[in-house]
């Protein structure tokens, strides 16, 4: 009885074993975005007494975590900003903040990873009017498993803040509208 008991644990050690293995296994892989399951959101104090928030509509991009496939790269259309306000948008597509005439893209291209238990560290350059600057990005892992149709999908939540002045979107407005946090989330369908 105790034979049996004893194979049993083992074969259950086994299982588990391979199922980490196969979870690490689909981490290493490159995803492309899924841009109808994806979003990038910013917020901004509108001058210390409220939030304003927006979103890129159009953006593309990959990621990938594990091994080989640490690169992550986005591009993101900055003619796209939408602020829910078409006057407020117009300006902020002008020379006083984003120039989109004379920088119609933002990028960012990962350089490096750190994982402390479940908390990433997504460090790469980020430039917006061809200003560059390394950032870090804190990483959450979402999900990972297989869509109906099959196709594997991973996803992720990151956040982090910049100073807007930092990449020459310098309209005056005070120190108050100064920070600018950015979050995604991200479906991927692996490549």
């Amino acid at each position: 009885m105790n034979f049996y008991k004893t194979t049993r644990n083992i074969l259950l050690a086994g299982a588990l074993g391979l199922s980490i293995f196969s979870t690490g296994a689909a981490s290493a892989a490159q995803y492309k975005i899924d841009r109808a399951h994806s979003t990038i959101e910013f917020a901004v104090s509108h001058f210390g007494y409220g939030i304003v928030k927006g979103r890129f509509n159009e953006f593309s991009g990959e990621f990938g975590f594990g091994g080989d496939a640490d690169v992550t790269k986005i591009e993101i259309d900055m003619e796209s900003i939408d602020s829910n306000w078409a006057a407020r948008d117009k300006h902020l597509r002008n020379d006083d903040f984003f120039n989109v005439a004379d920088f119609p893209k933002a990028t960012f291209i990962s350089t490096g990873m750190t994982t402390a238990g479940d908390n990433i560290t997504l460090t790469g350059d980020l430039t917006i009017r061809d200003v560059t600057k390394s950032i870090d990005i804190a990483v959450t892992k979402i999900g990972e498993g297989k869509d109906r149709r099959g196709n594997e999908i991973m996803g992720f939540k990151g956040e982090f803040s910049i100073n807007r002045s930092e990449y020459n979107v310098s309209m005056n407005l005070g120190p108050a509208v100064e920070k600018v946090t950015i979050t995604m989330y991200f479906d991927g369908v692996k490549m």
